[in-house]
C-alpha cells in the first residue's frame, strides 16, 4: 500500500513539473520560434535572434500583467506597446517581407481553429 501511494505521490509531482515547463515563457519563445523558423526558413543565427525577441516579448507581457493587475485597460495599452516594440525588433531581423509572411501565416492558422 505505501509502495502504491508513493508511486502515485511521484507521478502526481511529475506531471505537475512539466505541466509548469510547457507555459514557461521559455518554452513558448522556443515553440514559436521554431515555427517562424519553419514557416520562413531562416538560418540558426537568425532563430537565436527571434528566440530573443521573443522571449523578451512573453517576459514583458508577463511583467506588464502583473503591474496592471485588474486593470485591463493598462495591460491592453502596455501590450499594445509591447507589441510595436517587438513588430519594430521582429522586422529589424527577419525583414518587413517575412513579418507580413509570417503575420499571414498567423491569421491563417486562427481561421482553421
Amino acid at each position: 500500500m505505501r509502495k502504491l501511494l508513493m508511486v502515485l505521490i511521484t507521478v502526481l509531482i511529475t506531471v505537475t513539473a512539466f505541466g509548469q515547463k510547457k507555459n514557461a515563457p521559455e518554452a513558448k519563445a522556443e515553440k514559436k520560434s521554431k515555427e517562424m523558423q519553419t514557416v520562413l526558413a531562416f538560418d540558426d543565427a537568425t532563430y537565436q535572434k527571434v528566440y530573443t525577441i521573443q522571449l523578451n516579448h512573453l517576459k514583458q507581457q508577463k511583467d506588464a500583467k502583473t503591474k496592471a493587475g485588474d486593470d485591463k485597460e493598462a495591460f491592453k495599452s502596455a501590450r499594445r506597446e509591447i507589441s510595436a516594440t517587438t513588430n519594430k525588433d521582429m522586422a529589424e531581423v527577419i525583414g518587413k517581407e517575412n513579418l507580413k509572411k509570417w503575420k499571414q501565416h498567423v491569421k491563417e492558422n486562427r481561421k482553421k481553429k
